[in-house]
């Protein structure tokens, strides 16, 4: 589908959010109780489609806490398709109205907005980000009924079986796949390192990537860390010691900033591939040029990218709100895209149907590719390669992987 159209000028004044602990906001008060019938139940079923006025969908995003900039790009993506919507008349001749919620990062607070929003009357929920919290979220949404459409991307959100989670970025099985696929057979490395995060994220890409080069034959060593770790200086000489002849990094944007100066600052010369964070300015603007210059990232959006989708959403971005379209945005703004794309398939607010409806789209253009749902409710199948010239993402290709 086309993307929708920009919406009028930013409102002035900042957004008020806060996260579920009860703080002032400017969302709207809860929606009536859904029933103790639907409550029994364990889903509320038609109850949210079948309410007049508004459709309400939500935001679980992480508007403060460790990575408080990415949830501000999650929100103001979000909102922009939600105005473009509302601005073509809204969806099925009903405004869309965005309910937002912070959870700081944490699980337990992921789960708290899930819970929250879905007694709110919500008919779908966009987010939460990190694989972690997907994960903590997955029974709430399968048992209350709610689409929920995530941009983790651990493989093992593929294997839960839930009917009810969606991703709208590429797995890692994807991601990782291309990295070491690229850094062998793009840039002729016959022996890869891979420095990883001990978390859902990093785990999944490093098994990933094992994998990859256990069935290829390409000898291969890795180095695990936590999150909010500082040196990584040992782990960076054993693999300089070790002769590795590219190296590939999955972790979260602090580290991987860290990462480019102390890789740099040791001399461990060699073709470095990257996770998505690489190319986001987030990250960009924690380093210096020449720490990270001909580096690449797989990712899931590059702005130069000639995609029409692509363009339409750059220029759409960054006219409302002026700060770069990134990762972040991108991809959220296409989790948004899509479910509004299913609420319109399903010709009504009931979230069964918008289930239904999201597990049959195909073909729909938002700004990091083609969305169609597959039997995994995974929608995206593509990544992107750029490479790091001058602090600037440059698009090299796109590469399409199956699972």
């Amino acid at each position: 589908m086309k993307l929708f159209k920009l919406a009028g000028l930013l409102l002035a004044g900042a957004l008020v959010i806060t996260g579920c602990s009860g703080n002032n906001s400017t969302q709207p008060a809860a929606s009536a109780d859904p029933g103790s019938a639907a409550e029994a139940s364990g889903k509320v079923g038609d109850t949210a489609g079948d309410n007049d006025g508004t459709i309400k969908i939500g935001l679980i995003a992480m508007l403060t806490g460790n990575n408080p900039l990415n949830g501000l790009r999650m929100q103001q993506a979000v909102q922009l398709a939600v105005d473009e919507a509302n601005e073509k008349g809204g969806i099925l001749g009903r405004k869309v109205e965005l309910l937002v919620e912070d959870d700081q990062t944490l699980q337990d607070m992921a789960v708290t907005c899930a819970n929250k929003l879905i007694g709110e009357g919500v008919v779908g929920i966009v987010g939460p980000h990190r694989s972690t919290n997907a994960m903590a979220i997955e029974q709430v949404v399968n048992q209350k009924g709610v689409v929920t459409i995530t941009g983790g991307t651990t493989p093992k959100i593929t294997t839960l079986d839930n009917p009810y989670l969606f991703r709208c970025r590429a797995s890692d099985a994807i991601f990782a796949k291309v990295a070491a696929t690229y850094a062998v057979d793009k840039l002729g490395a016959k022996k890869v390192g891979m420095f990883y995060n001990n978390d859902e994220f990093g785990t999944g890409g490093e098994e990933t990537a094992r994998a990859y080069c256990k069935e290829n034959n390409i000898e291969y060593i890795s180095e695990g860390h936590n999150t909010n770790d500082k040196d990584f200086t040992g782990q960076i000489m054993k693999m300089k010691n070790a002769g590795v002849e590219a190296v590939l990094i999955w972790t979260h944007d602090p580290e991987l900033a860290i990462h480019a100066r102390q890789i740099k600052e040791l001399g461990l010369d060699v073709p470095v591939v990257c996770s998505p964070g690489v190319t986001m300015p987030q990250v960009i603007d924690m380093c210096e040029a020449e720490q990270i210059e001909g580096w690449y990232g797989v990712t899931d959006f590059v702005s130069g990218s000639t995609f029409p989708a692509t363009q339409q959403f750059v220029e759409a971005f960054e006219s409302k709100y002026n700060v770069p379209a990134e990762l972040f945005s991108a991809s959220y703004y296409g989790g948004a895209v899509a479910l509004l794309s299913a609420i319109e398939k399903a010709g009504t607010a009931d979230r069964e149907a918008v289930r239904n409806a999201m597990a049959q789209l195909e073909n729909v253009s938002v700004p990091i590719g083609i969305i169609t749902s597959d039997q995994n409710n995974d929608m995206m199948h593509e990544v992107s390669v750029a490479r790091l010239e001058n602090k600037v993402p440059v698009y090299v290709e796109t590469i399409k992987v199956s699972q």
